[in-house]
């Protein structure tokens, strides 16, 4: 497994999957894209992990929940100290507040449920390499719903109107792209004002700024 080292390098993506069905036809899946192929498969994060000792990190990991031995949940962190610069992506057939809720606190960039089309899962990974925090609009509200229970008041960051606007709608799972048409102004306007958010919010990539958006509520 390679890491990108330019532009044209296809994103490496593992597999941790224990259903082989599955596993082989995900696979398949990420090889038909000419952007995306598929370094390695494993049947638990054990085996993942040992692999990652001696071999430089994927770009994307895909994540299974229910696993045999330790969760993909449990997994997350052992991921994220092992191969930090890896995206996770937790990809299962559970649509479970506290599983979404548990995934998204130990630092997942994205969760689709398995049912979600190939096009999808594809977008998903290219998003997520992009920085993006990728969650179909269904779980998006459910990660939404959770965070608003919390009592933690709200901060002040300075933030103008429209850039809270374009915060709810990252929170939203929504395109820096999708953003600038729906907003009516150019991507570039829109970088521009991610970077004063950036800035305000005293974070640097936007899955930190959806996650602080979360936990103070700022939207």
């Amino acid at each position: 497994m390679s890491p990108k080292t330019r532009p044209s390098d296809p994103i490496t993506v593992i597999v941790v999957e224990d259903d082989v069905l599955f596993r082989d036809s995900i696979r398949e899946l990420i090889d038909d894209s000419p952007a995306i192929r598929c370094g390695a498969t494993f049947e638990s994060c054990e085996d993942a992990l040992v692999a990652l000792q001696d071999e430089l990190a994927p770009d994307v990991i895909l994540l299974d929940v229910d696993l045999p031995g330790m969760s993909g949940i449990e997994g997350i962190s052992h991921f994220r100290r092992v191969s930090p610069a890896s995206r996770i992506i937790i990809l299962t057939v559970f649509d479970d507040d506290d599983k979404i809720f548990n995934a998204v606190c130990q630092g997942a960039s994205g969760y689709l449920q398995k049912s979600a089309s190939a096009e999808n899962v594809g977008a998903c990974i290219l998003d997520v390499v992009a920085g993006g925090a990728a969650m179909s609009p269904h779980i998006a509200a459910k990660v939404l719903s959770m965070f608003a229970q919390y009592s933690e008041p709200k901060k002040e960051y300075g933030l103008t109107i429209r850039e809270k606007e374009i915060l709810h709608h990252l929170v939203g799972g929504v395109s820096k792209k999708h953003i600038a048409e729906t907003l009516f102004i150019s991507q570039h306007t829109v970088e521009t004002h991610l970077k004063n958010i950036y800035a305000k919010l005293q974070v640097h990539s936007q899955i930190d700024v959806v996650a602080k958006a979360l936990r103070e509520h700022l939207i």
